[in-house]
């Protein structure tokens, strides 16, 4: 198995000095050059919401379907190729559905929990629930799909360690500082309005990029109804999400 790592890097880095700007405009090219190569299987890169809207396609109804925009239509457009590519014989794939790696959004300044200054910024007053699931999760998913892929073809499947709310985890973090935290929220609906705005006008950075996911992320959206643990061999309650949360918890303030 092959990683981003052993592409010829010096050649790609070479090829890209002095360039002001790399754009990419679809997710083929990953497909065909897979194809070309004869890789047999192709996993999309997702690990968070049910981008393809196979969630409300399905006779399960796991969730609802997310209205697209233009952050989440190219994921769709890439779902699209790689289902019909495989359709044609050409290529297996697979897709892990996860919810909200909530550890991934606290570091990557997506959420707005400030140890330092016990301060938190929650959407929607952090009341909206979401699938969460853990880096342990996630790896175990992989591992089994990756052990036994014929197992897993052509499919979406989703996965998640439990459901929690941005309240849940304010109340994690306050216990584990000792101390109350100061709040303050705003609407989930006008953020992603301007976001979108701001998009339509040619305006596309980190503002706008979060703007446009925390509806489908902590909106209330992606509780999903029906989960795939089992066939990855993930036990319920193998992973507690709010001890997670409370380790994150202690490492940050130590760090504060």
């Amino acid at each position: 198995m092959a990683s981003m790592k052993d592409i010829v890097w010096v050649g790609l880095v070479e090829h890209l000095r002095g360039q002001d700007a790399v754009v990419v405009f679809s997710g083929f090219l990953p497909v065909n050059a897979a194809i070309e190569a004869g890789v047999k299987y192709f996993m999309p890169s997702e690990w968070a919401l049910d981008t393809a809207g196979d969630m409300g396609s399905t006779s399960e109804q796991i969730g609802p379907t997310l209205l697209t925009n233009m952050v989440l239509a190219p994921k769709r457009v890439s779902h699209n190729y790689v289902l019909a590519r495989a359709a044609e014989g050409k290529i297996k794939f697979a897709v892990i559905y996860a919810g909200v790696i909530l550890e991934s959004v606290l570091r990557n300044g997506f959420l707005q929990f400030d140890f330092a200054q016990h301060t938190a910024v929650l959407p929607d007053n952090g009341v909206n629930p979401f699938a969460v699931t853990s880096f342990v999760t996630i790896s175990k998913a992989i591992m089994s799909l990756l052990n036994d892929p014929s197992k897993f073809s052509n499919r979406f499947y989703h996965i998640a360690d439990g459901v929690l709310t941005l309240q849940d985890v304010l109340r994690i973090f306050e216990k584990e500082s000792g101390v109350s935290w100061g709040k303050s929220s705003y609407s989930i609906k006008e953020g992603s309005e301007a976001a979108l705005v701001n998009l339509q006008s040619g305006v596309y950075g980190v503002q706008e990029f979060f703007g446009t996911l925390t509806a489908p992320f902590f909106g209330g959206l992606q509780v999903f109804k029906k989960l795939d643990n089992e066939v990855f061999g993930i036990e319920d309650g193998e992973v507690d999400m709010r001890q997670e949360m409370a380790r994150f918890a202690k490492e940050q303030i130590k760090d504060a």
